[in-house]
């Protein structure tokens, strides 16, 4: 049994388990950046993953940067971007170095959650905000309470394809507001035996007021928080809260 951490174990094969209606976000996230003061041509992908986002981004004319920490998902991302505008730079959200400003970003699939300190948040808005030009749009999603304590605490999922098994067991603590994710995947070797690695990663959960000052201090005016890329009302039973901001200053 081999042991890693991060995304490794499953940049592979994430977009064969994920299951996100990518088309419905990017609409939502293009709807959004409407609501900005100036041209939105140069949009930073804030934790891009395997690049879904930004791909459909730059088809869509935008010139992307993709930013991920995980050098597994960015190998990923580069095999698809060929002939498209997109910039791939392997950095933390908590400390940017960009090549030069932007006035869209989107950070997606609740990537803000691995950010496990009210700190440490503030510090990816005002990473954001520094590289962000004033009437720019910050478009982002984070996992509600809800999702935490009833849809992922004390589950257990599983992923199956011909060659490959994904086991995703996780648990909430209300008390920290963290919830951890035990990851299993079993992939088949040439020799027809499965190799098994395991990691586990961490989330919290960001109550709105923390998001709001963060935001505040980052240079952002909340525009609008909606239950669904569709642009509705929050429920109690979201598992998701989609975020719209503008920056107002500049830092």
């Amino acid at each position: 049994m081999k042991k890693t951490d991060g995304f490794g174990i499953i940049a592979a094969k994430y977009d064969i388990y994920n299951s996100a209606d990518y088309d419905a976000y990017v609409s939502f996230v293009l709807k959004a950046f409407e609501e900005a003061d100036i041209p939105v041509t140069e949009v930073l992908d804030l934790g891009c993953g395997t690049g879904e986002l930004s791909v459909r981004l730059a088809d869509a004319g935008k010139s992307v940067t993709a930013a991920d920490i995980s050098e597994d998902m960015l190998s990923v991302l580069v095999s698809k971007s060929a002939g498209r505008d997109i910039q791939p730079v392997r950095q933390d959200m908590r400390g940017l170095d960009l090549f030069g400003t932007v006035q869209g970003c989107v950070s997606a699939f609740d990537c803000l959650n691995y950010l496990l300190t009210a700190k440490d948040l503030e510090k990816a808005m005002s990473s954001v905000g520094f590289f962000m030009e004033k009437g720019g749009v910050f478009v982002f999603d984070v996992n509600t309470e809800y999702a935490y304590s009833c849809i992922y605490d004390g589950k257990s999922y599983v992923y199956e394809t011909e060659d490959s098994m994904l086991v995703w067991q996780s648990g909430y603590d209300a008390n920290t507001r963290r919830c951890r994710f035990y990851l299993t995947s079993f992939d088949e070797t040439e020799g027809g035996l499965y190799l098994r690695r395991d990691c586990v990663h961490a989330q919290k959960f960001h109550p709105h007021r923390t998001i709001s000052a963060a935001a505040k201090r980052a240079g952002f005016d909340i525009l609008g928080v909606y239950g669904t890329p569709g642009f509705t009302a929050p429920e109690k039973t979201s598992a998701k809260n989609y975020y719209v901001l503008k920056k107002n200053r500049s830092l």
